[in-house]
């Protein structure tokens, strides 16, 4: 299965952003893939009511689908899967002091599974990864790629790479992580034993192979998730 994540600073305004993305995803078609993940925000914190209708276009005329974040009413922090859903809310707000982060933003529920070509995709958002819970929910629902819309600051980049490589280690998953450009962190795909795959700096396209018959290998030899022994983890 090839995907495509794009590495894109945050934009301004939803024509520029149009004109970004259309030669962009013509580009991720030519070359194969089936989806095309966007970073978190890629409008920052502005809301503009006419973007998703303005995905949902370009997902259609395109013919493949596009996974974007946004500011969707709420507020909430969203990553939408174009076009038709599903949508996932941010369900950890990041709320440090001294730090721009998702004040006044609502949480999200919970976790939230995208099936697609007989597969299953666990949304999550950048903060996320410091919840190895979520991520592990995802595994048990049946989750084999994980995709991750992200704003992450470049001063905690080496600490993106340590959650990243451990969230699908962990959980033995694809982890795909396309990151806003603008923020000095690259975009990452990481593979279910935690190897880096491939890595993106500059503004652009990183199209990605997943071998779905290495992970169904992999889990098979390693059954990590079947081997957890719940009576043990008692919280006290």
């Amino acid at each position: 299965m090839r995907l495509a994540l794009a590495h894109l600073g945050r934009q301004e305004s939803l024509p520029r952003l149009l004109e970004i993305l259309h030669p962009l995803v013509h580009q991720a078609r030519e070359e194969g893939a089936l989806a095309l993940l966007l970073p978190e925000l890629v409008l920052g914190r502005q809301g503009e009511e006419d973007l998703p209708q303005a995905l949902e276009a370009l997902a259609g005329e395109s013919r493949m689908r596009v996974v974007a974040g946004y500011l969707a009413q709420g507020p909430r922090n969203r990553l939408g899967v174009f076009p038709q859903g599903p949508f996932y809310d941010k369900v950890h707000p990041f709320l440090a002091l001294g730090e721009e982060g998702d004040e006044g933003i609502e949480p999200g529920e919970g976790p939230v599974v995208w099936e697609f070509q007989g597969r299953r995709f666990g949304l999550a958002l950048c903060y996320d990864l410091d919840f190895p819970e979520l991520f592990r929910s995802y595994a048990l629902m049946g989750a084999e790629v994980f995709l991750v819309g992200s704003a992450w600051p470049g001063e905690y980049q080496e600490l993106l790479a340590v959650l990243a490589r451990a969230r699908a280690a962990e959980n033995q998953a694809y982890l795909l992580l396309a990151n806003r450009a603008d923020t000095g962190s690259p975009s990452l795909a990481i593979a279910p034993d935690g190897r880096l795959l491939a890595s993106r700096r500059e503004e652009g396209l990183l199209v990605v192979d997943l071998d779905l018959g290495f992970l169904e290998e992999y889990r098979a030899r390693y059954p990590i998730l079947r081997h957890r022994r719940m009576e043990a983890y008692r919280l006290w």
